[in-house]
């Protein structure tokens, strides 16, 4: 398997999903947290064993325009369990504990996408993806950075936080589909030189818009939803003592 930053990013994620609910301190939290890992683990195996068996190389995967929709299967996963009342207490519990900066902290990660500027500038990596997404999420990442440091000081406002996490959801999810689909055969191709976003369906690469990217996203959202819980709690303890 070549070497990749990807799987371990996958595990961070896990692992803060179990840090956070152990945090919580509360059982539908963890219940929550298993539930998800679970059926992320389980996506996450599905797509492995796709891009193991060639099956995203095939001319009809291609052809169904999969970078359009491919990156949007964890968020149908994420909708999914959170049909169980369970997951929905449980992730309340963890957004009115887990502290900001956590929430920040995570999305450090994203520095990682330094990897796809390398292989970009070798020659081993699209160059409109790598315009569209991978510097996007470099940079996003490095914001992460001192944002963090920000938060730990409580000189950053939820209204604040709300805005910072959205635009890491929009700066991926508004250009990345079609910049993915771009650079795949069919009637939306634009960039046919290698390489092309075919790369982008390669083990282990796959795991990033099909697990890895979105999850982040899906991170961001539930960060925007704690913040705004911490918005409204503020604003009722003013209402409080007034």
């Amino acid at each position: 398997m070549p070497m990749s930053t990807i799987p371990f990013l996958f595990a961070a994620q896990i692992a803060f999903l179990i840090v956070s609910a152990r945090n919580a301190a509360s059982l539908k939290a963890s219940s929550a947290a298993f539930f998800l890992i679970a059926a992320f683990c389980l996506w996450g195996a599905a797509s492995a064993n796709l891009a193991w068996a060639g099956i995203y190389e095939t001319e009809w995967f291609l052809k169904l325009l999969p970078g359009l929709w491919l990156p949007a299967i964890p968020f149908l996963v994420a909708s999914l369990v959170l049909l169980l009342p369970v997951v929905r207490t449980g992730l309340v519990r963890i957004a009115d504990t887990v502290p900001a900066h956590w929430l920040v902290g995570i999305q450090t990660l994203r520095i990682a996408a330094l990897g796809t500027l390398i292989k970009t500038i070798q020659g081993d990596f699209p160059v409109a993806v790598e315009i569209a997404i991978g510097l996007n999420d470099l940079l996003y990442g490095f914001s992460a950075l001192w944002l963090f440091l920000q938060v730990r000081r409580n000189a950053i406002s939820p209204d604040a936080l709300v805005i910072w996490h959205l635009v890491g959801v929009l700066i991926i999810l508004v250009p990345g589909g079609l910049a993915i689909q771009s650079g795949l055969p069919g009637t939306l191709q634009v960039f046919k030189d290698h390489p092309t976003s075919e790369v982008m369906f390669d083990w282990p690469m796959v795991m990033a818009p099909s697990l890895v990217v979105p999850a982040f996203l899906l991170l961001n959202i539930f960060a925007a939803f704690a913040a705004l819980r911490a918005r409204h709690s503020k604003t009722l303890r003013k209402d409080t003592l007034s």
